[in-house]
């Protein structure tokens, strides 16, 4: 049955950490979609998983990626491991949405799209901050040309730890951890989302910590001396905002990982109004969001289309070849690569 037809649309989870259960929690929010199954190297903790979800637990990705209830798999596995299970569940004929960020390297990010292209099936990579209400109404209006030009775009993403162990994940060059792929990526992500695939200059500062991943990471992106955006993050510091600064007004988004409030601070000449005359829009949603990014993956599909138009294929390669070019020029390799 062709999934235009079906009523509701099965998932698969691959991985069954802290986001997957959030993902799958927001799933009630999806009328037309379910989890089908669930897949882990752990048996039992895929029954407690389906236990609370529903749908049928395996203990392994390979048994859960042949199950004709699934039909989309959500890839939720630490991203080292990304490439191999995107290309098993390609193989496997199931649509993929694989979390973020997509892969270590560019090299990755290719064979991994090549895989969805050769077995003809959906692929999309995890940019869930961009299917909120709240970022949807900020492209709208940035792009409608009522406040003309984009002059810049200033975004950080910082997770704000402290006295973190050396073996955390995020210190972990074993468990691919560092600040640029781990946060930096929602940045990043926030300024394609405005400014497409056109491919920037890039500039970058890299701050190598005791364990060998990048703490702090910093980044220019000049599009040809028509807009610059300035891309900080770090897993230590505490930010989460993005601004768009046009011509006529400055669009702030102060927590643009999950975002609920647009704040439009008008321009005049350049220069900002006073802060009382500001307007904040308000955009509230259940749960923690992933709805929105699972109910667009639905509609891709019961469109029959191959990858997503507000999330393209082209699009995260452009970020993977900016991540890839940025730790090379820091001389930062994972060791397993």
């Amino acid at each position: 049955m062709a999934l235009s037809e079906k009523d509701r649309i099965g998932w698969g989870i691959l991985g069954l950490g802290r986001i997957a259960n959030t993902f799958a929690d927001c799933l009630q929010y999806v009328s037309d979609g379910y989890v089908a199954a669930a897949g882990s190297r752990s048996i039992e903790k895929s029954r407690e998983f389906c236990e609370k979800f529903g749908g049928t637990p395996y203990g392994s990705y390979a048994e859960m990626l042949e199950d004709p209830d699934v039909d989309v798999v959500y890839v939720a596995t630490p991203h080292m491991v990304h490439e191999e299970n995107v290309v098993a569940a390609a193989e496997a004929g199931k649509a993929i949405l694989c979390e973020k960020p997509f892969s270590i390297n560019l090299g990755q990010t290719r064979r991994m799209i090549d895989a969805a292209k050769a077995n003809d099936v959906f692929l999309m990579e995890g940019l869930w901050s961009r299917f909120f209400p709240a970022w949807q109404y900020a492209k709208k209006l940035v792009h409608s040309g009522d406040i003309g030009e984009i002059e810049a775009i200033h975004s950080t993403t910082c997770w704000g730890k402290k006295d973190l162990d050396a073996s955390n994940r995020l210190l972990n060059p074993d468990l691919s951890g560092g600040a640029l792929l781990d946060a930096g990526i929602y940045s990043l992500a926030a300024n394609t989302f405005i400014m497409g695939t056109e491919t920037p200059k890039v500039s970058s500062t890299m701050r190598i910590g005791r364990t060998g991943v990048d703490e702090t990471t910093s980044l220019m992106l000049d599009y040809g001396g028509k807009t610059a955006s300035l891309i900080t993050c770090s897993i230590f510091g505490w930010s989460f905002d993005t601004e768009i600064i046009c011509e006529k007004a400055t669009v702030y988004i102060p927590r643009h990982r999950n975002p609920d409030t647009v704040i439009i601070r008008k321009r005049i000449q350049g220069i900002p109004v006073v802060k009382g005359e500001e307007e904040s829009l308000s955009f509230p949603f259940e749960n923690e969001g992933f709805q929105f990014e699972a109910a667009h993956v639905q509609k891709c599909l019961r469109e029959g289309l191959m990858e997503s138009p507000e999330a393209p294929l082209a699009e995260t390669m452009l970020l993977s070849q900016i991540c890839t070019e940025t730790r090379e020029r820091a001389g930062f390799v994972y060791p397993f690569e």
